[in-house]
């Protein structure tokens, strides 16, 4: 967090890892089913887990999965990482799976969104909080509706991504201690759905701290009939049955990326 913090335009993408179902990973209290993404690096706030999925987008059943150590979301999101082909040291072609095989996709990912960004951008170097937030806020939902400890935000659609880039719906901003700070949203009429995610960079915690969050921001949503839209809001207690529920909606306290997602929203601002 702290390397991530201090220079803007570095990611650093992991593995999750692929120790689910090990009797030996069961640290989070929750059987071996949960919990068990290895490394305390692959944990950090500012840096980027990837789950492991099969070509037709299923979870690989040795996936790491979460919550982080202090309940946040991880993994981050999600790339097909078996049945791969890639080169050997043999200079020859072999075929090989795991999360350390979906990883390099998402840096691949990345990297083509830093040349996209700087061909649009008058060759800006991107922060990488922004192209983080692209990908995980267009990414295709799989497993329960909304963030889970399976599949992260969902499967990566690098695309969809690169459209939010080039049709600028994105923004930087900033908000005081305490404040509040608005922003005005046009919904057209028969949208399927809109998703607002706001993603902050994070100073480290202290070493050992039981929590990692330090800045705690709220993101919600007002319609134009007043009804108020919460984020998702997942249940990280350390109980298989209820980290696998889907997401609720509600305060989070633990993670530094919200998402507030609206199914056929109200047109209007």
């Amino acid at each position: 967090d702290k390397q991530l913090y201090e220079h803007p335009s570095l990611m650093h993408v992991f593995s999750a890892g692929n120790s689910n179902n090990l009797s030996t990973c069961q640290s989070y209290g929750a059987g071996s089913q949960w919990g068990n993404i290895t490394g305390g690096h692959k944990m950090a706030k500012n840096a980027i887990a990837t789950a492991n999925l099969n070509p037709d987008a299923t979870l690989v059943a040795s996936s790491s999965r979460g919550p982080a150590y202090d309940g946040r979301l991880k993994p981050d999101i999600s790339a097909n990482g078996n049945e791969q082909a890639s080169t050997d040291p043999q200079h020859a072609y072999i075929t090989f799976s795991g999360t350390s095989a979906a990883a390099p996709g998402i840096a691949g990912c990345l990297a083509q969104l830093t040349h996209a960004y700087k061909s649009l951008y008058n060759g800006e170097q991107p922060d990488a909080a922004i192209l983080k937030v692209a990908l995980m806020n267009t990414a295709n939902d799989l497993g329960n509706t909304g963030p889970d400890f399976r599949f992260g935000w969902g499967h990566v659609n690098t695309f969809r991504a690169l459209r939010l880039l080039e049709e600028q719906r994105w923004l930087e901003d900033q908000v005081d201690q305490g404040q509040q700070q608005q922003h005005t949203l046009a919904v057209p009429a028969n949208a399927r759905q809109v998703k607002v995610m706001v993603y902050w960079s994070e100073r480290p915690a202290a070493i050992n701290a039981a929590k990692a969050l330090l800045n705690d921001l709220d993101l919600s949503i007002t319609g134009p009939d007043g009804t108020v839209y919460q984020p998702w809001k997942l249940n990280a207690s350390p109980n298989a049955i209820t980290l696998a529920l889907p997401a609720g909606r509600g305060v989070d306290t633990l993670n530094n990326v919200e998402q507030v997602a609206i199914d056929v929203p109200p047109a209007g601002n």
